[in-house]
């Protein structure tokens, strides 16, 4: 199992020199690892839809929800416990009638078209500010300059440091939507903040790290209500959220009352499914087959 794929400290080349029957991309790289030696991706059907399978030079290893696991029960359970103490709104710099518009990703993730829509939907919602987290203040200072460019007042976009882990989340749920980035989703954010209560709109593309956010979303129940299909919808739907404080608390809520329930939630699920689906990836090598997709069905909590 390749826990880290193209990604920092990897040992791809183990793998490559490695005569195992059996090799699974496993949660480190989003997407192909374009090795004939890897076998399978692990991934659910939202992040890797049929249709998109060819581009793949992996099997898929599809799971009935999402495939990033987390354990977000035990390791953050401030959230729900709240013996914490946290800032207020007016700490971190948020009048009580603003409406917050989180997005916690890096700052690579942010390109023009998405800027664009983040400004239109401002123009639109005169009490909407975008909350950021602080990379480097010479971008900080670039993305004030083209959103007073686009007649946006620079203050209107507010950077924060990153919290203690302690109140990371808390702090964060304050927000009144996460605005996902199209280009390169929230992945662990993602899941970050739908355990703080706070919905999450998400434009998915077609590659893998485009689609992450999707998978998120489905396995909280709210594919129906946050994923769009584009620009236009993601716009119209942010402006409707802000507009409609009652939809927005109904929807928190509902995140926040089913943390027990939901599959994203749920680390004893998630991680059977996979351990469902790497049997599957045996009995196909075990039958003297090649590797082929395989789909673990949802049956429920086990």
């Amino acid at each position: 199992v390749d826990t880290t794929g193209y990604t920092m400290r990897q040992r791809t080349e183990f793998m490559a020199m490695s005569d195992v029957p059996i090799v699974l991309s496993f949660h480190g790289f989003p997407g192909t690892m374009a090795a004939r030696f890897v076998h399978y991706l692990n991934s659910d059907i939202k992040t890797t839809p049929p249709e998109y399978e060819n581009f793949y030079q992996e099997k898929l290893a599809i799971v009935p929800h999402t495939y990033l696991i987390n354990d977000h029960k035990q390791s953050r359970r401030e959230v729900i416990d709240g013996n914490v103490e946290v800032p207020t709104r007016a700490e971190l710099g948020f009048k009580d009638d603003d409406i917050i518009l989180a997005s916690f990703n890096q700052l690579y993730k942010i390109e023009p078209k998405i800027f664009d829509a983040w400004v239109q939907i401002m123009k639109r919602v005169k009490k909407a500010k975008i909350w950021m987290l602080h990379f480097s203040k010479a971008a900080h200072k670039k993305i004030r300059q083209e959103a007073e460019k686009a007649g946006i007042r620079p203050d209107r976009f507010v950077f924060s440091e990153k919290f203690p882990k302690e109140w990371e989340l808390l702090a964060k749920g304050h927000a009144d939507l996460f605005l996902d980035t199209p280009l390169f989703n929230a992945h662990t954010t993602g899941g970050d903040v739908l355990w703080a209560g706070m919905p999450v709109v998400t434009l998915p593309g077609q590659n893998f790290a485009q689609r992450v956010a999707s998978g998120l979303i489905k396995s909280a129940g709210m594919d129906k209500q946050t994923i769009v299909r584009n620009y236009k919808d993601y716009i119209q739907l942010v402006i409707k959220l802000c507009k409609k404080s009652k939809k927005r608390k109904a929807w928190r809520k509902a995140l926040e009352d089913n943390r027990d329930s939901l599959p994203l939630f749920d680390t004893k699920r998630l991680t059977q499914d996979v351990e469902i689906s790497m049997k599957m990836m045996w009995e196909v090598y075990a039958a003297g087959l090649k590797p082929r997709h395989v789909i673990v069905l949802d049956k429920g909590p086990r």
